[in-house]
């Protein structure tokens, strides 16, 4: 009996649905039907009972059990490699969207270096489309995103908050105002275009940048009302060469997000720092 075939048939049962279990394990629709045949064939017995295609599937009293005692196999394997990880280097693939990086991810990487001197890391800053797709393809073991989209697969963990809101060189109105917004696509764009719908305000004129540094600076020069994290504007807003405006204020939490079954094994030894990050 090969562990692949657990973890595939706990993923299948976890999700309910071959298609999707197909996308998260990076593997073809075939190969998970002969993943669960094998292990079928290796215990002798049905896990799980075929219904019509396209229909959730239930399991039989020995696909539970197996369920339960596949999930132990793969905690205890997952043991063994922390066992092993311990004296060896080991490559954490690390993803951010650019403003958790910006907010939090300087502190996180110096713990890591500090309590696990041994492990390497890889870091990728993209937006948030960006991140959740390069964790469906199992190229993060780790990623840092302010926004929920598209994490229903992963474990997602809470890890802080954060405060948004429009500034601007001097007092203005968004209503008659240019609005510097991040793209479409990065989570603080999505939080900005909930706010604008929830005060249904239709903005005059967008200017659509990839970077909080360049929003922020055309704010200062007086270009418009940019949308920022208050972390990224605190020192502009000390020395007077930006102003909150409105009275709204959007919050929004930072979650910490990785494939629970297949995440290096020290994943969940690592979460606990970014609390105090």
């Amino acid at each position: 009996m090969q562990l692949d075939w657990i973890r595939t048939y706990v993923t299948l049962v976890q999700l309910r649905h071959f298609t999707k279990t197909s996308e998260f394990l990076n593997l073809s629709q075939p190969t998970i039907s002969i993943h669960l045949k094998k292990l079928e064939d290796f215990l002798g017995t049905s896990l799980i009972k075929r219904s019509a295609p396209n229909r959730p599937f239930e399991l039989t009293d020995a696909g539970k059990h197996v369920f339960e005692e596949g999930k132990k196999m793969l905690e205890i394997s997952m043991t063994i490699e922390r066992i092993k990880e311990k004296n060896n280097e080991v490559l954490l693939k690390l993803g951010a969207t650019h403003t958790v990086s910006d907010v939090l991810l300087p502190d996180f990487v110096k713990k890591i270096k500090t309590i696990y001197p041994h492990v390497r890391l890889q870091l990728t800053i993209k937006n948030h489309e960006q991140i959740v797709d390069g964790l469906k393809q199992h190229k993060l073991d780790l990623a840092l995103v302010e926004g929920k989209r598209g994490l229903e697969p992963f474990k997602v963990n809470v890890i802080s908050r954060d405060e948004l809101r429009f500034y601007a060189s001097h007092h203005i109105s968004i209503r008659t105002s240019p609005l510097l917004l991040r793209e479409r696509g990065s989570g603080t764009r999505e939080y900005a275009d909930q706010f604008l719908l929830s005060e249904r305000i239709n903005p005059v004129e967008v200017i659509e940048a990839g970077s909080h540094y360049l929003i922020k600076q055309l704010a200062v020069r007086g270009l418009g009302a940019a949308f920022l994290s208050h972390s990224m504007v605190k020192d502009e807003v000390e020395n007077g060469k930006l102003v909150p405006l409105e009275s709204h204020v959007v919050y929004r939490p930072f979650y910490a997000v990785h494939d629970e079954i297949a995440a290096a094994p020290f994943i969940e030894e690592l979460l606990p720092l970014l609390l105090y990050a």
